[in-house]
């Protein structure tokens, strides 16, 4: 379980730091090696900047489930249930 989140927050993590320069850098880097021309650059940071924001977005619903499944698995007492014992020792007091 914790493994699975370890390699979701690198993951994340590399999303994360991806910042519109780097994804300029990027570009450059790939100009000067002949993968592409220098006319696309623009569409090329926006679809590197999109892609940054899914995964980003995508790493918070995978984390906040794995975190609410951890959370359910320890049996802890909800609000709920806090609540409840509230109300009961309430009574039990009034009693008296």
């Amino acid at each position: 379980m914790f493994e699975t989140l370890d390699k979701m927050m690198l993951a994340g993590l590399g999303a994360l730091s991806m910042t519109r320069e780097r994804a300029e850098q990027m570009f450059d880097e790939y100009v000067s090696k002949g993968r592409t021309e220098r006319d696309n650059r623009s569409g090329f940071v926006k679809e590197v900047m999109d892609s940054a924001e899914r995964t980003r977005s995508e790493l918070e619903k995978m984390i906040s489930k794995q975190v609410q499944e951890t959370v359910t698995s320890l049996h802890l007492a909800t609000q709920d249930d806090v609540r409840r014992i509230e109300q009961k020792l309430d009574q039990l007091l009034a009693q008296g």
